[in-house]
């Protein structure tokens, strides 16, 4: 059984186009709070609470999952002392041009809504429906049965409808982040980092605890480095196929958080030799090949070498991050694991008995070259 939202859109939410030629204003649809059980929850004691919500546009060839924001404008309510001249107390799921390309959606067009749940996470197809389409008096005649009069613009149908277009939710759908949406990541992302001392793992009411898990991440981290390998900026691809990983900086093992900040996509190889001490990255985004391959092609072709660096500030590694996997990760030669109450240790050394060195531990052979291979003999 599916789940629906339909919205009539008004004509002040398309920007008064009708009226004057041109949008007036910022475009958006105006959520009915009596429906917003549907969307992700927002607090009516934050001022101003907005939330991150996937959109898939039915009507776009391109597979694409677009960022938005739904905003609460909730200053009217007595706890918040607004100074400004125009307070509000209504929903708005803000539009771009992904959504809404050149002012796709028009006055009295339907606004159809579909959730899914997919791995653990929430994203809402969107589908257009023309007054001279086939279904749009079906849906109006729902909306005049179902809908909060006088303006019966808003309800929530449970069941199907045959004429929306099913959306094919994908793991590897491409991600297009909206303004607002950039600002919520980087506000976001900036709350959790305040918190990264304490070591604790993301509380569900903390700011992005919806927006930043193991799916989002690897598409926040592919999108930053425009689906290259920070290093060799390569990338081999066969449609679904491809050898681009997001790398966690600091491991997901030691309570590393699903920051895109966190992130860095690297080829497998690379993904593999980072994430066993192989090399490290510097604070000034430089590889750091490890002394005890100094014989290796490897070191010669890419210690020293800066990592493409993310445009966007909060995709950018961030240095504390880095500082971890230098002092815990790199030159270990081996997977660290996190094992009961936060103590770290080595699998080759679960009782963190001293470790002797490198050099009596192991005689490292380290060879890549065309084979695309390093190894380690212990």
């Amino acid at each position: 059984m599916s789940l629906y939202y339909i919205h009539r859109v008004g004509s002040q939410e398309m920007g008064s186009v009708e009226r004057y030629g041109r949008p007036q204003r910022g475009r958006y649809f105006l959520i009915s709070k009596e429906c917003l059980d549907f969307f992700p929850h927002l607090s009516s004691v934050a001022l101003n609470d907005k939330a991150p919500v996937f959109i898939v546009p039915t009507y776009i060839e391109s597979h694409l999952k677009v960022l938005c924001t739904i905003d609460y404008h909730n200053q009217k309510h007595s706890l918040f002392n607004y100074a400004g001249n125009n307070p509000r107390d209504e929903v708005r799921l803000y539009m771009n041009q992904k959504i809404d390309p050149d002012l796709y959606f028009k006055t009295d067009d339907l606004a159809v809504f579909e959730r899914f749940d997919a791995n653990n996470e929430i994203i809402y197809s969107l589908t257009r429906v023309r007054p001279t389409e086939k279904g749009y008096d079906f849906l109006i005649k729902f909306l005049s049965e179902n809908a909060r009069k006088p303006y019966c613009s808003n309800a929530i149908l449970n069941g199907e409808i045959q004429f929306i277009k099913k959306t094919d939710i994908e793991n590897d759908m491409q991600i297009e982040v909206s303004t607002d949406a950039e600002k919520y990541i980087s506000d976001a992302s900036t709350d959790i980092l305040m918190h990264e001392d304490d070591d604790v793992l993301i509380d569900e009411q903390q700011m992005g605890a919806e927006l930043f898990n193991s799916v989002t991440f690897r598409q926040f981290v592919l999108l930053a480095y425009d689906n290259r390998c920070a290093i060799t900026r390569n990338v081999i691809c066969y449609g679904n196929l491809c050898n681009l990983e997001a790398a966690h900086i600091k491991p997901q093992a030691h309570n590393g958080k699903f920051l895109p900040c966190n992130g860095i996509a690297m080829s497998r190889d690379m993904h593999f030799a980072f994430d066993k001490g192989f090399f490290t990255i510097d604070r000034d985004y430089k590889v750091q090949v490890a002394s005890q391959l100094k014989d290796s092609d490897f070191y010669k072709e890419y210690n020293g070498v800066r990592i493409y660096v993310p445009q966007v500030e909060y995709f950018r590694p961030h240095k504390a991050f880095l500082d971890y996997h230098r002092e815990h990760i790199f030159q270990t030669f081996s997977q660290i694991r996190q094992q009961q109450f936060g103590n770290i240790v080595n699998e080759n050394n679960p009782y963190n008995q001293p470790k002797e060195p490198l050099r009596k531990a192991a005689e490292p052979v380290a060879t890549y070259g065309r084979n695309s291979q390093i190894e380690f003999k212990l």
